[in-house]
């Protein structure tokens, strides 16, 4: 009976970690091609950003946040927002550790 129950706490322990989640919202810099064209505004640099997190147990240590990474584009480029944005999330993962990878792919708008 005793190796049952630590059996099941084992598995409850490692299951909790599997509960994460990832939340993002459309970020407010976003255009679409008409947005583009109605307001005379160009399409600039094309960037491509890669950031990596670290995750132990399946528990996020450390995450890229894509929001930050847009963000931090659109000042940099000296821009008004983004168009043709694309998310990539992967991850690598090992017994004890993933290392998960952010990927975003977009046009700056000046």
């Amino acid at each position: 009976m005793k190796p049952l129950l630590v059996t099941l706490a084992l598995i409850l322990l490692l299951a909790a970690g599997c509960a994460y989640y990832q939340k993002e919202v459309i970020p407010k810099d976003l255009y679409t091609a008409s947005q583009i064209e109605d307001n005379g505004l160009t399409v600039g640099d094309h960037i491509v950003k890669s950031k990596y997190g670290f995750r132990l147990f399946t528990i996020p240590i450390s995450m890229p946040e894509p929001s930050e990474m847009i963000s931090s584009s659109i000042r940099e480029y000296h821009g008004k927002g983004v168009t043709n944005l694309e998310v990539e999330f992967s991850e690598f993962n090992c017994l004890l550790f993933g290392i998960p990878k952010l990927k975003v792919t977009a046009d700056i708008v000046k």
